[in-house]
């Protein structure tokens, strides 16, 4: 059984993500107005993941990125309405810039297993398209994962990087 969720339409410029899900599987979809090189980079680089992660949601307290195969990650938000930390780690397992990233992820507030994303940028015309397939544990975890409010957090966040891709390529407003 396949689903998909989309945000209601924005009246800003920005595109908006597709989320679908299989099983255990959920996919993310967006396209980026730049090069796959800069998509990469803005994504993949502290000075710019700073100004996109959790946009608009709190202050990142933590973020880490050792961007090698075997290299680790981490990032926290502290939550301006609530106080609350949020932490989020992994490892890098492949890469290739810019076409392709896999690594894993963990939602460190609770006990959880990691999933492994399997993310691909594809350039087409100076604008690249993420294609993010991200394997859970179980069905329940990427219901747990939707039903958690990740897609208001992952547009706002999207929505942000398209200002960080602004600012990479001379054209900020």
């Amino acid at each position: 059984m396949s689903s998909t969720t989309n945000a209601t339409p924005s009246t800003s410029a920005h595109e908006r993500a597709t989320i679908t899900t299989d099983g255990s599987e959920m996919v993310i979809t967006r396209t980026f107005p730049a090069p796959a090189d800069l998509v990469f980079e803005a994504m993949t680089n502290p000075e710019h993941i700073r100004k996109w992660w959790g946009a608009g949601h709190g202050t990142m307290t933590v973020c880490e990125v050792d961007l090698r195969e075997g290299g680790a990650w981490h990032f926290a938000q502290r939550a301006d309405s609530t106080g609350d930390e949020v932490s989020f780690s992994g490892h890098y397992k492949s890469i290739e810039r810019p076409v392709r990233l896999v690594h894993t992820e963990r939602f460190d507030n609770i006990d959880s297993p990691y999933s492994v994303i399997d993310t691909t940028y594809t350039e087409e015309g100076g604008r690249t398209t993420l294609r993010a397939v991200i394997a859970y544990h179980s069905p329940e975890t990427v219901q747990a994962v939707i039903d958690s409010g990740m897609e208001h957090g992952l547009q706002s966040s999207y929505d942000a990087i398209d200002d960080v891709l602004l600012e990479l390529t001379g054209e900020a407003r």
